[in-house]
């Protein structure tokens, strides 16, 4: 009998999680370049011994788990201010609308945290775009933060009215 190592990463995690690690890692070593380089100068005296390849998967790892870092910030800090700005659909409605046919609701709700990712991610690139002094990034940042907020409120506004038109149907 043979047996398949195969891993696969949901879609969901790589969008969430990976991309928003992946970015931001990016843009700090960018912000940085300079303390950068001496690392990378470092590395590169050490000779074509595999090390490069051993960096580059670390790399990759961490910017999973910085993402990771991200995306569950987002769930404990970003989301009770975005549910106290723009209210909420109490969980049992959700669950009620979703059983009576609500199909939408996994997408809305998937883009809901989309959304609320993305506000982390760019408020943690305010953070340091301010720290390292770039203030054009610091605007596109901020600008960025402004547009997911209203993104996600237009998010948390359709799944209300989805679940509350489900949740008033006669069959419930």
């Amino acid at each position: 009998m043979e047996t398949s190592a195969e891993t696969k990463i949901p879609f969901y995690n790589v969008v969430n999680i990976f991309l928003p690690g992946l970015t931001f890692v990016g843009a700090v070593l960018l912000l940085f370049l300079d303390k950068i380089k001496t690392v990378v100068t470092v590395l590169s005296g050490v000779g074509s011994t595999g090390l490069e390849v051993l960096v580059s998967v670390s790399c990759f790892a961490i910017a999973y788990e910085v993402g990771y870092i991200i995306f569950r910030f987002g769930a404990i800090a970003i989301e009770p201010l975005l549910k106290r700005l723009f209210g909420w659909t109490p969980y049992e409605q959700f669950v009620t609308a979703k059983k009576a046919g609500a199909k939408s609701l996994d997408m809305l709700s998937r883009e809901y945290g989309y959304a609320r990712t993305q506000i982390t991610l760019f408020i943690a690139l305010a953070i340091a775009a301010g720290v390292s002094g770039q203030w054009a990034l610091l605007g596109v940042s901020i600008a960025c933060i402004l547009l997911f907020t209203l993104t996600a409120r237009g998010h948390i506004k359709k799944i209300s009215i989805t679940a509350k038109k489900y949740n008033e149907t006669p069959n419930n």
